[in-house]
């Protein structure tokens, strides 16, 4: 244990060695609070108006089912366990890893408010059923639909960490399988919302990682912090060679 911290220590010494990394982190978390208000506050004024179901053709075959422990512990426990290892094992992710959550969250706000249609049919919630207690309710929303979030979140893990540990890599991608079943059988979601959630999560990454890329380069002179850049791993490499 007391390696495993003298480790985590070790990378942020070099970490904060790197120009301007504090600053970048800074900045990248009030983003992704920034992309967390548009999304909280797109899906509390979407859910001022009453909106018709539509037809789906996977849900309309299945019966729905109380996966409410996966639905809420399941969500919160990923979140959990990516924040740690953004943060304890591979801090110099930190930044890139906030602000593509951060626009992840505002792309998500925006279509949000862009697809106008209720709850599916046999939606777990759609007596009012709060999950857990009433605490949440504060955070249930019927029209937040497209696209699920509880897929969105450990998929883009998945590509944010990728080539630091295949164990995880596959955790994360086995993760956001389970959260699209779950979503699925519970009818909380439409099977569009789970099907697009990849292909636009895939897509704010590679935008994501193009922008950040050319503004490091190009205003703080380093190429760290980014997925697709191997300089990226060099902070771990001194990391490691100090313990």
């Amino acid at each position: 244990m007391f390696e495993f911290f003298r480790s985590v220590k070790m990378r942020y010494v070099a970490v904060s060695k790197q120009k301007y990394f504090w600053t970048a982190a800074i900045i990248s978390a009030g983003i992704l609070f920034s992309g967390y208000l548009v999304n909280f506050y797109a899906s509390e004024f979407n859910d001022t108006f009453i909106y018709p179901s539509v037809g789906d053709s996977i849900l309309d075959n299945i019966p729905t089912y109380n996966l409410e422990f996966l639905y809420v512990s399941g969500i919160y426990l990923l979140i959990i366990i990516i924040l740690f290892y953004a943060f304890l094992l591979v801090p110099e992710r930190g930044p890139f890893v906030l602000k593509t959550y951060g626009i992840l969250l505002f792309v998500r706000g925006v279509f949000i408010l862009l697809t106008n249609y209720g709850p599916p049919d046999g939606s777990f919630y759609a007596n009012g059923v709060v999950p857990w207690s009433s605490i949440m309710q504060r955070f249930l929303f019927k029209n937040d639909l497209f696209f699920s979030g509880h897929v969105a979140i450990p998929f883009l893990a998945f590509l944010l960490f990728r080539g630091t540990n295949k164990f995880f890599e596959w955790f994360l991608l086995l993760g956001s399988f389970v959260m699209g079943v779950t979503v699925l059988l519970m009818h909380v979601h439409y099977s569009i919302d789970v099907f697009a959630a990849y292909f636009i999560t895939y897509g704010v990454y590679a935008v994501s990682n193009e922008i950040f890329v050319r503004i490091n380069e190009r205003f703080f002179g380093w190429q760290g912090f980014c997925c697709e850049h191997k300089k990226s791993e060099t902070v771990i490499n001194i990391a490691d060679k100090k313990k």
